[in-house]
C-alpha cells in the first residue's frame, strides 16, 4: 500500500509502458490506472522470456516488474537488461522483499502490493 523509492528520478511521465506481471487480475487493474495516467502504450508480459523479447523489440520509456513471477521466475533478468538499455523501473511485489535489493538492481521505487492509484501516479510520474 505504499512505495519506497531510491532517489533516482523520470524526467517526465512516460508514453510507453512495459508492464510485467503474472497475475491477470492486477495486471487488468495496473494497465487502466496506467491508462487512467494517460499513458497510450503499454505491453504486458508475463514471464521473463515474454517481457525480455518485448524489451528487444519495443523501445519502452518505463516498466513495472513484479519481482516475484510464477513457476519460480523472478524479475532479476528483465531488470538486468532494462539497466543495459538504460530504461528506468521500478518493482512491484507484495512479499515485502527488500528495498536494498531493489536499489542494488537498478530500480527506481518499490511498490508494495496492493498499491494505489497515488503510488502508481507519484513514481510514473517522477515524483518520488
Amino acid at each position: 500500500m505504499s512505495s519506497q523509492t531510491t532517489g533516482m528520478e523520470l524526467p517526465t511521465q512516460p508514453t510507453s509502458v512495459l508492464l510485467v506481471e503474472d497475475n491477470p487480475v492486477i495486471a487488468m487493474n495496473t494497465e487502466a490506472l496506467l491508462q487512467d495516467l494517460g499513458i497510450p502504450d503499454i505491453q504486458i508480459a508475463t514471464t521473463v522470456a515474454e517481457a525480455l523479447a518485448l524489451v528487444e523489440a519495443e523501445k519502452f520509456e518505463f516498466a513495472i516488474l513484479d519481482l516475484r513471477l510464477g513457476d519460480a521466475e523472478d524479475s532479476l533478468p528483465i531488470a538486468a537488461k532494462l539497466v543495459e538499455r538504460g530504461i528506468s523501473f521500478a518493482f512491484a511485489t507484495g512479499f515485502g522483499e527488500s528495498f536494498d535489493l531493489a536499489q542494488s538492481h537498478g530500480a527506481v521505487a518499490v511498490l508494495k502490493k496492493p498499491y494505489r492509484f497515488e503510488d502508481l501516479e507519484r513514481i510514473v510520474q517522477g515524483r518520488q
